[in-house]
């Protein structure tokens, strides 16, 4: 099994530290997400598109860069994705940031029934999207698959559908025992498990947020989410 190397190893890790450029810097420069840098620089392969840019921002070959792999070696370099690929990866990219759990729910505000029920709609959705995509072939690219067909089942089926079957049943059975004399924010702060819930809502938002990244970056467009950039 192929391990990204740690960051401060790569070439365009040190190259971009050399310049004293941040990552939020060089992924506003070739147009992609911070968290599209980030990857890179622990040993992804962009996709060629993405290489030409780095490399006109560095002035350097992609030899250079440490982007250019032996064809004999794993993994090999991505493809670039398709129209109707980056068309899907937009749309799911949509979809994602737009939901009340990546959003973030802030100390005290929002309904966890919102949040269970927005990221329900999203698998629903994204279900949708895949479907219409059509079948394409998987193309791998070492420890991450880039692909739209691998990040949306991937996505459903390790990060949304453990939560949800968990979860939905739990309050939905809470919720039918409310008296009507109590608000359902009210009733939702009293549930014994309504923190362990926030927490974990919590979590999967790191995780979609990564889903998101990798999207943007097959989409070409730059990260919609605000982010703590790395410097």
């Amino acid at each position: 099994m192929n391990h990204p190397l740690p960051e401060d190893r790569t070439l365009l890790a040190r190259e971009r530290k050399q310049r004293g450029w941040t990552q939020s810097y060089v992924a506003t420069q070739v147009g992609v997400s911070v968290g599209a840098v980030r990857r890179w620089e622990s040993g992804r392969l962009p996709y060629p598109a993405s290489i030409q840019k780095l490399c006109h921002l560095f002035a350097m070959s992609p030899q250079e860069l440490g982007l250019f792999k032996d064809p004999t070696q794993s993994p090999s370099k991505p493809l670039e994705p398709d129209d109707a690929e980056k068309q899907a990866a937009w749309e799911i990219y949509v979809e994602l940031v737009t939901r009340v759990p990546v959003a973030a729910l802030e100390n005290d505000r929002g309904i966890l029934r919102e949040a269970l029920s927005s990221l329900y709609s999203l698998f629903q959705t994204t279900r949708t999207i895949l479907r219409d995509l059509g079948p394409v072939k998987a193309r791998s690219d070492g420890e991450f698959n880039g692909s739209v067909p691998y990040l949306g089942v991937s996505m459903l089926n390790t990060i949304l559908r453990p939560l949800l079957s968990k979860w939905h049943p739990l309050l939905q059975d809470y919720e039918g025992k409310r008296p009507g004399s109590i608000g359902i924010l009210e009733y939702e702060r009293q549930w014994e498990n309504y923190a362990q819930l926030r927490q974990e809502i919590a979590e999967l938002r790191k995780a979609l947020l990564d889903y998101a990244s990798a999207l943007a970056e097959i989409a070409g467009t730059p990260s919609l989410v605000s982010s703590t950039p790395t410097a």
